[in-house]
């Protein structure tokens, strides 16, 4: 399932009002057997939504891989911390030039997939 790039996400402001916003999402990888990972910062400035902790959502990249429950796993990456990859750092400051080397990747948006 491939979701749209304009991707309306209904999340809470900081005064616990529910609000609707664009969560950027680029389909990068077409086919069947592919997922989307999230960029996370600590930056509020450039996310659009918080989950929790002083880290924001910036955006999400659809790629080759699968599933594994919730999570997605990249074709390559079955099972590592995505997060400590320094090849999904760099393509965060390329889809995401606002992360200016801040961003990290992760690979738990199985929820807006029904997952």
């Amino acid at each position: 399932m491939m979701l749209p790039e304009e991707f309306t996400v209904t999340v809470q402001d900081a005064n616990g009002r529910s609000v609707q916003r664009v969560l950027p999402t680029v389909n990068r990888y077409q086919g069947e057997d592919g997922g989307y990972i999230a960029f996370y910062s600590r930056n509020p400035e450039i996310g659009v939504y918080s989950v929790g902790g002083g880290i924001y959502v910036v955006g999400q990249v659809r790629l080759q891989g699968e599933y594994w429950g919730r999570i997605f796993q990249p074709a390559g990456y079955e099972g590592e911390d995505i997060s400590a990859e320094q090849v999904f750092k760099d393509l965060a400051d390329e889809i995401f030039p606002q992360c200016n080397g801040g961003c990290w990747a992760g690979g738990d948006t199985g929820g807006w997939l029904g997952r």
